[in-house]
């Protein structure tokens, strides 16, 4: 009887365990997602729109971009580093300079690029 009670009391904390570093993971998720939404909001919208949309022909929209969908890898360099030159999105031609952001930690930058990811690039929107 006691190793049966002892069993049940180890799967019990077990997988109170398992589920609580679940909620961690997360709150710790949900954390990153607000301050990346609050960090793009702040450093990306003026000229991406809230939406991603991007504006007219100078700003290239984020929402279902298919340049960043293509290259999702360089999406952290491209707002560390910023960008020069042409880039076509979507069909159309963007050409202005994207000024690099070396004020912004790696770990901003990361919760950045999961924001635009999440929000703009899943395949749910």
């Amino acid at each position: 009887m006691k190793k049966n009670n002892f069993l049940v009391l180890l799967c019990i904390v077990f997988y109170s365990l398992l589920f609580s570093c679940a909620d961690e993971k997360q709150a710790q998720s949900r954390a990153n997602a607000n301050h990346g939404l609050e960090l793009y909001e702040r450093m990306c919208a003026n000229c991406h729109q809230s939406d991603g949309s991007g504006f007219v022909k100078l700003y290239p929209p984020l929402k279902n971009a298919d340049y960043l969908k293509q290259n999702p890898k360089a999406i952290f360099g491209i707002i560390k580093n910023g960008m020069k030159g042409r880039v076509i999105v979507n069909g159309i031609e963007f050409n202005l300079v994207m000024p690099a952001n070396p004020k912004l930690s790696d770990k901003e930058i990361e919760h950045i690029v999961e924001y635009v990811q999440t929000r703009f690039l899943s395949s749910s929107e």
